[in-house]
């Protein structure tokens, strides 16, 4: 389940756009929410120690960001992944670039079963599958109106919702004690829908703008861990560029009830979003029996970012970033009611550069979390918070996750 948030907006009537208003930013129509920087999936026990997933073999849904690690994880594995995130917004849609103008930034949030997943290892081989919910496109949805006299002179209703469903299935195999390689053929689907209704009901118009599509892609997935000691680790991971098919369509429709007057203009095209180039390398070292210490820098090659949206070429100024990841983990365990129990606590700081170079901005998030096992079963919680700087807005995102895991 989803859920949105509705909004009531002070309306002014701007007979001009700025420049800086022209230019969205973090949130053109098929921006993600939070970040523009979306690599594979991130579960709970990943938010806690800042999204790094590509060294640790802790559950079947590493198969995302790096498919080696699965050969890591015991015989049959199992995960389930719930989310709650939550994000601020500020210029979007019609909001801060039109008509409608608001004086502090607005939030949204989603909540969801977002991931599940089973791995299998026989010898020195290894087979996964899993899904996630990999994008959310929402925005806040926001109704406005215009009163003059004790009387409604005009209204504005904007809605906008999506998101992106990947299937995973991921193989992997050891070479030796200390190395292993993987593929994963990530299939995707979603929808994106984007509605604007204007009404003036004194004179009985209505003007209704809707915009959706389905969303399609293909790509595939390379990994690498090698293990150099008993207290290094490296690992690197590749997706290399691929198109997100879109099958556009779009309803403009103007009506007139005191005149009978109904105009409709449809339109479809064939569309696609290049997604980037990613590149991830990382490393872990343990410190005596109880602390990890991990690293991750990830490329996103956002430069050659191109889009058609209704068969017309959209420009985005992109840029390539790198994005840098630190964490730090506890490793302990206890005893309770003559049980053993394993308990993992992590922190983790991220700095999370945007594409645009206009604005130019960047996320900081620290992210925490722990681990909680006995027997065959796992419970991991993790949570961030971050921070924008540099577009002037302040915006903010929150994420919080739970996880159950079993291993047999």
């Amino acid at each position: 389940m989803r859920k949105r948030t509705w909004l009531m907006l002070s309306l002014f009537l701007i007979p001009w756009v700025s420049q800086a208003q022209m230019t969205i930013g973090q949130y053109e129509e098929e921006a993600p929410l939070r970040t523009w920087n979306i690599a594979g999936f991130i579960p709970a026990s990943g938010i806690g120690r800042a999204e790094i997933m590509t060294l640790i073999a802790d559950s079947p849904a590493v198969a995302f960001n790096n498919p080696s690690l699965i050969a890591g994880l015991p015989r049959l594995s199992f995960y389930l992944n719930g989310s709650i995130s939550r994000a601020s917004l500020f210029r979007f849609g019609p909001v801060n670039t039109g008509v409608l103008k608001s004086s502090q930034n607005l939030w949204i949030r989603t909540m969801a079963l977002d991931g599940a997943g089973l791995a299998l290892k026989a010898g020195k081989w290894a087979l996964s599958f899993g899904v996630a919910i990999t994008e959310y496109y929402d925005r806040p949805s926001v109704l406005a109106e215009s009163v003059s006299g004790g009387k409604t002179n005009y209204k504005i209703n904007f809605s906008q919702e999506g998101f992106l469903r990947a299937y995973n299935l991921a193989l992997a195999r050891k070479l030796g004690r200390k190395l292993a390689i993987g593929l994963a053929l990530n299939l995707s689907q979603g929808n994106l829908e984007r509605k604007t209704e204007e009404s003036w009901p004194l004179n009985q118009i209505s003007i209704l703008d809707k915009k959706d599509g389905s969303l399609k892609d293909q790509s595939v997935r390379f990994g690498f861990m090698a293990e150099i000691s008993k207290s290094l680790k490296i690992a690197f991971a590749l997706e290399p560029a691929h198109r997100l098919e879109k099958e556009s369509h779009s309803l403009l429709e103007y009506s007139a009830s005191t005149t009978g007057t109904k105009i409709t203009i449809e339109d479809r095209a064939s569309d696609f979003i290049q997604k980037p180039l990613q590149l991830s390398l990382a490393g872990s070292y343990l410190l005596g029996q109880q602390w990890l210490i991990c690293a991750e820098v990830t490329f996103f090659n956002w430069s050659k970012y191109k889009l058609t949206w209704f068969s017309e070429q959209e420009t985005r100024n992109f840029r390539d970033v790198l994005r840098l990841a630190l964490a730090l983990e506890n490793l302990t365990s206890f005893r309770l009611f003559h049980q053993s129990f394993s308990l993992t606590t992590r922190l983790g700081l991220l700095v999370d550069p945007q594409p645009m170079k206009v604005p130019r901005s960047t996320y900081y998030s620290l992210g925490s979390g722990f681990s909680l096992g006995w027997k065959w079963f796992r419970l991991d919680f993790g949570a961030s918070w971050g921070q924008e700087k540099g577009s002037g807005s302040s915006l903010e995102s929150f994420r919080s996750a739970l996880a159950l895991n079993t291993f047999f």
